[in-house]
């Protein structure tokens, strides 16, 4: 088995001096170190970037992309992010309603007439307030999915997911805005409305009309490349109890659902060019400020209570700040991204391909925030303090 080595830091010091601009501020330096010695404890394995009003203050490289063979991480390699597609898949839509070609308060049912959900609209999609339930986390209702796709000849895709929804018509768990409950399917869906109303493949929209303006070169949805041996993205391990870095997906391994769909997922891209995504949205490349602010404006549910899901972001007050955020996971790749605002005007992206079992990743981007924002952190728990 291949253990994580105190060698890797060294790798890591070569790469943050090659990157990172002279002098470090005092914060940039605290965190600095405080990753260097996260690596050397084996509990980060990935790389991190931090910008205020867009200008990099700060970028480590730490660890390896590839540990058979041992290889160093660059710090343009690109990492698969899970759920932070969503985000791009709500401009895509936000980017068709800005045009005309579809309303908010559109029903599922205009695009979908099969399906049962006459007062779902693209909002509750967008907001996670449709009640659909989510396949990935139901797991009664994945065993049923898995069942149906077991019919099916590969490659799966999002016709496929519609087309077991058409036919099994699960229930709402709730009336559209009864309830905040974060939905995968959601997003599935709303992939194949960009499709069907772009008349585009989802990844060819979202490339010429996201991802190219926003000048973010290495970026892409992971299920519908024709080659997937690319060789800037990185591969995904985790660590067992026993400390050995496994690679994954392991072959062994319970099915997941990772693969079949887009839109809610499958995504790759490189810090770089996710600061560059976060940046177009600032600067009104990609939406107009009207549209920037559904995505970060949570929808006030049936009982009064706001929702912590705006048309496309996290939103989340923290000791009286306000935190606009998306996170995702894919196999054991960890992403996570604050989106700057006026009043928080850190862009933080923290992305890893190695997943410990003392799952340390949020606690690393908590203590991330805590620093820039002058706040005390600890950590001791994940050193054995």
């Amino acid at each position: 088995m291949i253990k994580i080595s105190i060698l890797s830091v060294l790798f890591a010091v070569v790469l943050i001096a090659c990157d990172q601009p002279e002098p470090l501020s005092p914060k940039a330096q605290t965190i600095a170190d405080l990753m260097t010695k996260l690596e050397a404890a084996d509990l980060f394995n990935g790389i991190i970037l931090i910008a205020e009003e867009g200008e990099v203050s700060y970028k480590g490289v730490h660890g390896h992309r590839s540990f058979n063979p041992r290889e160093p991480l660059k710090s343009d390699d690109a990492f698969r992010v899970g759920s932070i597609s969503k985000p791009v898949t709500a401009v895509a839509i936000h980017m068709l309603a800005e045009r005309g070609q579809l309303g908010y308060d559109d029903a599922l049912s205009k695009f979908f007439p099969e399906l049962p959900y006459d007062h779902v609209t693209i909002e509750n999609l967008l907001s996670h307030t449709s009640g659909l339930y989510d396949v990935y986390q139901e797991t009664e209702m994945r065993a049923a999915f898995y069942a149906f796709y077991d019919k099916l000849d590969p490659p799966y895709t999002n016709k496929d997911y519609l087309e077991y929804m058409i036919q099994s018509k699960p229930d709402l768990i709730g009336a559209p805005l009864e309830i905040g409950r974060y939905s995968n399917t959601g997003y599935v869906l709303l992939a194949l409305i960009v499709e069907q109303v772009s008349g585009q493949r989802f990844d060819v929209f979202i490339r010429e009309h996201i991802f190219e303006p926003a000048g973010m070169t290495r970026s892409g949805v992971y299920s519908l490349l024709e080659d997937r041996d690319v060789p800037y993205i990185v591969s995904s391990y985790r660590i067992d109890p026993e400390g050995d870095v496994l690679p994954t997906p392991d072959p062994n391994a319970p099915r997941s659902m990772y693969g079949l769909t887009y839109g809610d997922d499958e995504m790759y891209t490189t810090v770089d060019d996710l600061l560059a995504f976060d940046q177009a949205l600032r600067n009104g490349t990609l939406l107009k400020p009207a549209s920037l602010n559904r995505m970060m404006k949570p929808p006030t549910l049936a009982d009064g209570s706001t929702a912590r899901y705006g048309q496309g972001m996290s939103v989340q007050d923290i000791n009286d700040i306000r935190y606009v955020t998306h996170t995702g996971s894919a196999w054991s790749f960890l992403a996570y991204w604050k989106f700057a605002t006026p009043d928080n005007d850190h862009t933080v992206i923290i992305f890893s391909n190695v997943r410990s079992q003392r799952n340390t990743f949020r606690a690393v981007y908590t203590a991330i925030n805590n620093i820039l924002h002058n706040e005390a952190y600890d950590l001791s728990e994940l050193f054995g303090g």
